[in-house]
């Protein structure tokens, strides 16, 4: 299922890839390829200029004109969870299945509401509170993929945890090319009885021109991440008046990613911070959250120039002026479940 939101500048690519790389893979009998694909005007006028959200079951070859549509649903809002929950809920009662894969192609930034999903028509975002809000109705998930920015990020793993086997995305923006669809498709449809461990590696390891990628373990394999976090945010908050002046230094120097300064690379942050302080509860409880990353981290690439990047981030400002909706921030999963918002909070008021 790929749940496609171009109705905004990113529509010239919506074709593109319905085509040379869905379609150049398209449905057999053992795997079936669903996308709801929505354009707006200004952008693209190619095959006939449709603007509206069209359901395609994607065969091999397939044009992807408003002919080939098997469904035409208007114009919806991508995002809208209403939209999203119909889309899924339409795909597994038309093509049911073993397993499901759902990919989310669009815009993103993490958990920072007003940009996942962007709908410029609609002028809305399916933000984190409403994917949550839409799972009971999603169903258990294989694999989740998200072919947009800056997603690969603990806060989202957690939005994901329980629900889903593995996430695959990137930690930085993602170019033109993204997800490449007809290579994973081709990979699957040889071997259809692929795990899902197996499906959100081969769609990481897909995405050779990105400058980051990673498939990420989010059924309880994650449990220990989270743990460390919290036990690491204990930590670090009680130490804070003794080591603020490291910290500060640790978080500067930590792999950040652009336009996303207040993203850092979680475990380089633990790194970073052990490296300059010597408090031994606070470097024992860093130390464990880098040998978590062991037990999530499926599959991790970045080019050279992004040394420091192991497969995910954590919100991290460093200074006040980083600082986006920490409100916000603090009713996310993560939040609730460590005290990770209650260290940020001290460090950076």
């Amino acid at each position: 299922m790929v749940y496609m939101s171009g109705d905004n500048n990113l529509e010239d690519y919506i074709v593109k890839d319905l085509e040379l790389e869905l379609a150049a893979a398209g449905s057999n009998a053992d795997v079936q390829i669903v996308a709801l694909a929505d354009r707006g005007p200004g952008y693209d006028t190619s095959r006939g200029d449709w603007q509206t959200t069209k359901l395609f079951h994607v065969t091999p070859g397939m044009t992807a004109d408003a002919a080939s549509a098997v469904a035409d649903w208007g114009e919806r809002d991508m995002g809208d969870k209403q939209t999203l929950t119909d889309f899924v809920g339409w795909s597994r009662a038309n093509y049911p299945a073993d397993h499901y894969a759902l990919y989310f192609w669009g815009h993103g930034w993490s958990w920072h509401p007003g940009w996942v999903m962007e709908d410029d028509t609609s002028a809305d975002t399916l933000d984190y509170a409403e994917v949550k809000a839409a799972q009971p109705s999603l169903g258990f998930l294989d694999v989740v993929g998200y072919d947009g920015c800056n997603m690969a990020s603990l806060e989202v793993m957690d939005l994901w945890h329980g629900h889903a086997t593995a996430v695959t995305g990137s930690q930085e923006y993602v170019g033109w090319d993204g997800l490449e669809y007809d290579v994973l498709l081709k990979q699957l449809k040889a071997n259809p009885a692929m795990t899902a461990d197996q499906l959100a590696i081969a769609s990481s390891a897909s995405t050779t021109t990105e400058k980051t990628w990673s498939a990420i373990a989010v059924d309880s394999r994650l449990d220990p991440l989270i743990a460390a976090v919290d036990q690491w945010s204990v930590a670090l908050k009680n130490g804070l008046t003794a080591n603020k002046k490291s910290y500060s230094t640790a978080f500067n120097q930590t792999r950040s990613y652009v336009q996303a300064p207040m993203d850092k690379d979680l475990y380089d942050l633990a790194t970073q911070v052990n490296a300059k302080v010597t408090d031994a509860t606070i470097r024992a409880k860093g130390t464990a959250v880098m040998n978590a990353f062991s037990g999530v981290v499926l599959n991790e690439h970045h080019i050279a120039t992004y040394a420091g990047s192991h497969g995910i981030t954590i919100y991290g400002p460093g200074a006040k002026n980083q600082k986006v909706d920490d409100v916000y921030y603090r009713t996310l999963d993560l939040s609730l479940q460590t005290r990770w918002d209650e260290f940020l909070t001290a460090f950076v008021p």
